[in-house]
């Protein structure tokens, strides 16, 4: 959804005035309080990931599933209409999933927030929260009416959760429905759910039915990731990946789109075997990393002596859904060299259901509080922002790639609204400011790739030549991180993705390194990737950096003897063939799964509307204008042709509105309350010759018309015409 709003250049900290200028950073050692908002009650989840330790793929022995063919049905609502009596799970109990509105679009798994009545009371200074719409009414307020299943138990009604419904269609048989993003239409890709009830040893295949996208590495190998709390009970086992018999393929169910068209869904099978009795086991398409999980992470820094000295923590703003995004400044609390040192900025989570941003993030903080060289060499010489959540309110809710406001926050870039987008809106102008107060040497935006290998970067550059600056830290980082492919890696700036971070910010600042960093939700040469890959995947983007800070710095060092880093990476650039830079694996935005401008305007404040929506809204106001108009005519030839044709003769002929452009209508009797003047008797016509007609007396006939004489003289005028006769 765009807007018109823009951010100015000129009042950069205007509205950031709670955040210290980077050259006056004071260390500070305040706890971030757990305040998390939700559009509904959650529930607490386990204290995952206390370790980090590599795991062992399990082997694929299995007892092979009797397979059973779907039905052929067009779309989703007329699945649960034949299969309604087979519902063992739903995230809601309010929920009706066979209630159909009438004269509006009918999405299956969506949910709508309605921010109209989102304002601030000045009495008790709380927030009121938007209303959540399922099918036109207001999904709280429904009637509550639980599920029970009597074997298998589903949850997702917890941070980051994401299961719309379940059915049962054989013993050991789920099919799965996953919810779209709030306030759209799709982008259902990411799932995080749990199952409990089931015996040690019994094997239950799950079919996700309504994927949205066309191609996956789950059918190069890619497992999901599963936490099971007994196994963490006995042996400490975090999350891993499991699971068998995978395969994704085009699924039977229609999309739900407000034009017809054929495209369908996509389906995930798995089955899993459990081995524990009385176990609750946790499945994810990659090892989630919740709000809660940044919150504790970022106290534990916080009220660390030796960290939290190089570590500053301040308020950006405020989410739509009322959740803080914050933005850290690391660097040393020395006075030396302050004024040379370069900017570095780093952004993550803006999709929220790509967690691995979110762990490469900790890796880059783990490493810059360290008591490593090359840590405290960075903060000597560089000053970084850092904003490790961008999308809390998409984290929270279980969203894979929008927020509250239904659209992707990496395709407003370019005219973020203040409202429907604020942590947008105040990042950049943030990083403009920041540009402003000293150089920006990088910047790179952390993502999640669902459909390629390895990890890779987009970078910016309108010259297709291979040897050219802006490859130069990508391949790089390529030297001194094996995860990192530099094949994969591609250099374009297409009109398809103008709108995002990385070409906006390459554009209005003019740097050079502005990456927008992929990381595999699979792994590198069919290897999963761990969570200690993602962490070093961090790691070695600082040590990159550090060489060519350490490069960039020798005007200022004795260190002329070292050979120059860009050199000899433009010096093997120059050797490599030249490529295409085709990224046939693009993980672009769907546009067709947003809301349409008629929907979104019942949703939001008439303030945050584009002139689109506006001029939609002038649409429809005068079309329902002409339908009174219409109407009000039919009934008034009705009333006409049941009176009498007879009118009095006493009976005035009807008001007609003068042609008079200055015509105004009459104000109310009441609100005009003039006095009426008392008629005199006018004076008899006297026939008088013209001969008489004297200019004494037609000066005196003047004056009586103007006013300016009394009409007792007329009397008097009459007597001397007389005379003269």
């Amino acid at each position: 959804m765009q807007n018109n709003d823009s951010s100015s250049e000129d009042d950069v900290y205007e509205t950031l005035s709670k955040l210290p200028p980077a050259n006056q950073l004071l260390p500070r050692q305040i706890t971030i309080d757990l305040d998390i908002k939700s559009l509904y009650p959650l529930k607490p989840l386990p204290d995952f990931n206390k370790l980090f330790s590599d795991f062992k793929e399990e082997p694929t022995t299995f007892q092979m599933l009797q397979d059973h063919n779907v039905a052929e049905y067009s779309n989703l609502l007329e699945y649960y209409e034949e299969n309604k009596d087979k519902l063992v799970y739903k995230r809601f109990d309010q929920l009706d999933l066979g209630k159909r509105c009438v004269g509006e679009r009918l999405y299956f798994a969506s949910l709508l927030a309605n921010f109209k009545k989102q304002i601030l009371s000045f009495y008790n200074f709380t927030r009121t929260y938007p209303r959540v719409i399922f099918r036109g009414d207001n999904l709280l307020d429904q009637k509550s009416v639980p599920v029970i299943s009597e074997t298998i138990q589903f949850d997702s009604n917890f941070e980051s959760g994401n299961l719309f419904c379940a059915f049962q269609r054989q013993e050991n048989s789920f099919d799965l429905i996953l919810q779209n993003d709030i306030n759209t239409r799709g982008n259902t890709q990411w799932f995080f759910f749990s199952v409990s009830g089931a015996k040690a040893g019994q094997t239950i295949q799950f079919n996700i039915l309504n994927h949205l996208k066309s191609g996956s590495l789950f059918n190069e190998g890619l497992q999901p990731a599963i936490y099971s709390m007994k196994e963490n009970e006995l042996n400490n086992k975090e999350w891993f990946r499991g699971g068998f018999q995978i395969s994704y393929f085009r699924s039977s169910f229609q999309k739900e789109l407000p034009n017809p068209s054929l495209r369908k869904y996509y389906q995930l099978r798995f089955s899993y075997t459990f081995k524990h009795d009385n176990d609750k086991v946790y499945f994810a398409h990659s090892y989630p990393y919740t709000y809660t999980n940044l919150v504790n992470y970022l106290n534990g820094i916080l009220v660390d002596p030796d960290k939290s000295q190089y570590i500053s923590r301040k308020e950006l703003c405020h989410t739509l859904g009322g959740n803080s995004c914050d933005v850290l400044t690391i660097t040393s609390n020395q006075l030396q060299r302050r004024a040379y040192r370069k900017g570095v900025v780093f952004m993550a989570r803006q999709h929220p259901g790509e967690p691995q941003g979110s762990w490469v993030m900790q890796g880059i903080i783990d490493f810059l509080v360290s008591n490593h060289p090359q840590a405290e060499y960075l903060r000597n010489n560089c000053i970084f922002k850092l904003f490790p959540m961008l999308n809390t309110d998409g984290v929270v809710n279980g969203n894979y790639r929008c927020g509250l406001e239904g659209s992707d926050l990496n395709r407003r870039w370019k005219k973020p609204n203040k409202r429907l987008h604020p942590t947008v809106y105040y990042a950049k102008k943030y990083i403009k400011g920041f540009s402003k107060e000293r150089q920006i040497l990088l910047v790179v935006d952390l993502h999640g790739h669902s459909r390629k290998q390895s990890s890779f970067v987009y970078g910016c550059a309108y010259s297709s030549q291979v040897k050219t600056i802006e490859r130069v830290f990508a391949l790089l980082m390529s030297k001194v991180n094996p995860h990192v492919s530099y094949p994969f890696c591609t250099f374009r700036v297409e009109s398809s993705k103008d709108k995002t971070a990385r070409i906006q910010l390459w554009r209005e600042l003019k740097i050079n390194w502005v990456y927008t960093y992929e990381c595999s939700f699979y792994g590198q040469d069919k290897k999963h990737f761990t969570i200690k890959d993602y962490l070093n995947c961090g790691v070695s983007m600082c040590t990159a950096l550090a060489q060519i800070v350490r490069d960039n710095s020798k005007e200022f060092t004795n260190q002329q003897n070292i050979p120059d880093i860009q050199q000899q990476m433009l010096e093997e650039l120059g050797k490599m063939p030249q490529t295409d830079d085709q990224d046939l694996g693009s993980d672009s935005s769907q546009s067709e799964n947003e809301l349409s401008d008629d929907e979104l305007v019942q949703l939001f404040n008439p303030k945050t509307y584009t002139l689109k929506q506006k001029n939609l809204l002038k649409q429809q106001e005068l079309a329902k204008k002409k339908q009174l108009t219409t109407k009000s005519t039919a009934q008034s030839n009705k009333v006409s042709i049941q009176e009498s044709p007879q009118k009095s003769q006493d009976q005035k002929p009807p008001l007609t509105k003068p042609k008079n452009p200055l015509y105004r209508i009459q104000a109310p009797q009441r609100y005009n309350r003039q006095i009426e003047q008392v008629k005199t008797p006018e004076p008899a016509v006297v026939m008088v010759d013209k001969s008489c007609q004297t200019d004494e007396w037609m000066y005196k006939q003047w004056q009586i018309q103007m006013g300016k004489l009394k009409k007792t003289y007329t009397n008097h005028l009459h007597s001397l015409q007389l005379d003269l006769l």
